[in-house]
């Protein structure tokens, strides 16, 4: 059986045994086990259900767009948050999905620097949007105002704010708290405690490690390569920095995200097979009825001009449908990290030796030329371009001379 068949037999054994009290819970389940394909399948099914409520159609857009986020297709996670929206349209839950909906925007143009959208985003938010949200997102919500207390300085306060998430986090869902814990390093690394940030880093890992969630895992030794660097542990930063690339290819987001669109496109092209057979089908009864009643040629004329009117539609509809896959293959397409040549360097957070660094190579540099130059040793360049190209989310010097910078 094909790794494809295999999972369109695990959602038919198990799709039926999702309510929508539990769809939540098993789809976020199957991504956490980096089983994101089956969620897929799972969600489809939901939304092409003639059964399914607007509330079951609204959640499955709402879960598919948790989906791609988790692997860092934000624009994919935008699209569905606003299928989503369409899908609670005039219903009696509008106003809850509509919040819901803002504030998870806003959580992706945070994630993706997107300041103006952030702000503008930020500015809609209502203390009656707040009421509709569930303590786990409220929690998210509470850890970015914190991050906006430190960012102006304000470290009690950012504190207070993170210290009340891992309340919320601890009681609701403990498997998230590394996401606090993640800002808790920041914050104590800003405030020069460092034994403070070990232990908070140790403690967010173990959660990690708990739940056994990869993307979290990953997010903390992220964080810890920062903290050792800034604090000049740059053989400790390495080694960190080593086992975060490990786990990046065992995560593979980009391959798995890239993996779900091939699936849309096969769910796609499914129902297409079905409509291509429903049509043949259509024509074979058709042929027989001319056959038949070749007689009463005042009703098969009738028949051929319904038929002719319906085939009409459908195509139509075949080009619909067409369009918007096109559509979602573009977007997919556009949003894949490294597609865009031009590079600007102000919007990422690189020291003043890293953009030296960056010039250098731009000059035909090799490392130890650069070394020379900075006084500084050829390993010590090595380490720099490593957290370089983590920074930039390239791969290579290649990647590097390749892109055009507008920022500098």
């Amino acid at each position: 059986m094909s790794t494809y068949l295999a999972m369109v037999f695990f959602v038919a054994v198990h799709a039926q045994k999702i309510s929508s009290d539990s769809l939540k819970i098993e789809v976020l389940g199957l991504n956490d086990k980096n089983q994101h394909e089956q969620s897929i399948l799972i969600l489809d099914r939901v939304i092409a259900n003639s059964k399914s409520t607007s509330n079951d159609v609204y959640q499955a857009y709402l879960l598919r767009s948790l989906t791609y986020k988790s692997l860092y297709n934000y624009t994919g996670a935008l699209i569905n948050l606003d299928l989503a929206e369409k899908a609670a349209k005039g219903s009696d839950f509008a106003k809850e999905a509509s919040s819901r909906v803002l504030i998870e925007k806003i959580f992706i143009y945070f994630d993706t620097k997107r300041n103006e959208d952030f702000d503008t985003a930020l500015q809609q938010v209502t203390p009656e949007h707040l009421q509709y949200i569930d303590s786990e997102t409220r929690a998210f919500y509470e850890c970015i105002m914190g991050h906006l207390e430190m960012r102006k300085g304000n470290y009690s306060a950012a504190d207070d704010f993170f210290d009340a998430c891992i309340a919320l986090l601890e009681k609701e869902n403990p498997k998230h708290l590394p996401i606090i814990y993640k800002v808790k390093v920041e914050l104590y690394n800003l405030m020069n405690q460092q034994q403070k940030a070990i232990a908070a880093y140790e403690t967010g890992m173990s959660y990690a490690e708990q739940f056994g969630i990869d993307i979290y895992k990953i997010t903390m030794l992220e964080t810890i390569i920062y903290f050792y660097a800034s604090n000049g542990r740059y053989e400790e930063a390495y080694l960190a920095q080593l086992e975060v690339t490990k786990q990046r290819r065992k995560y593979d987001a980009a391959n798995r995200s890239g993996q779900l669109n091939n699936l849309e496109k096969e769910l796609q092209q499914q129902r297409n097979d079905i409509e291509l057979k429903n049509k043949k089908n259509m024509g074979v009864v058709l042929v027989a009825v001319i056959v038949l009643l070749l007689a009463l040629l005042f009703v098969l004329f009738k028949f051929f001009q319904s038929n002719k009117q319906r085939r009409i539609l459908m195509e139509k509809e075949v080009e619909h449908m067409r369009a918007r896959l096109e559509f979602y293959i573009k977007q997919s397409s556009d949003g894949k990290p490294g597609d865009n040549l031009s590079l600007n360097l102000e919007k990422y957070d690189l020291k003043d030796r890293h953009i030296q660094i960056i010039q250098l190579i731009r000059e035909g540099k090799t490392n130890k030329e650069i070394g020379g130059i900075l006084f500084i040793s050829e390993n010590t360049v090595k380490y720099h371009l490593k957290v370089i190209y983590e920074i930039l989310n390239i791969d290579s010097r290649s990647s590097l001379l390749k892109r055009k910078d507008t920022g500098l």
